[in-house]
């Protein structure tokens, strides 16, 4: 069974690489930038943008799992909730593929 270590940060990327170097080890899913690039803002999302937004990180975290070359999963937002973990964890119970994983909050 695959072990997966996620690192949860409320940080900038900028920020959470300055106080853990170790850092660049990881697969990072930047919150931030995912709903940038989407181009939605933060302050106006709909049901159908926050839809679109928990797609894409979903894609995000899956695509982290198989990749071969980090130590862990680092998501990376200012504003992380306790829903996102929760949700996090159903997503992760809820995987075609068992895994095993831990969530950790970085400071």
């Amino acid at each position: 069974m695959q072990e997966v270590r996620f690192y949860l940060a409320e940080c900038s990327l900028k920020e959470i690489r300055k106080k853990h170097p170790q850092g660049r080890e990881f697969f990072v899913i930047d919150i931030g930038k995912i709903i940038k690039d989407l181009g939605y803002d933060t302050k106006s999302l709909t049901r159908e943008s926050e839809f679109v937004i928990n797609y894409t990180i979903q894609k995000k975290i899956t695509q982290g799992i198989y990749s071969t070359k980090c130590n862990g999963i680092l998501v990376v937002y200012r504003n992380i909730s306790d829903s996102f973990v929760q949700n996090l964890e159903i997503f992760l119970n809820e995987m075609e593929e068992e895994i095993a994983y831990s969530i950790q909050t970085l400071k």
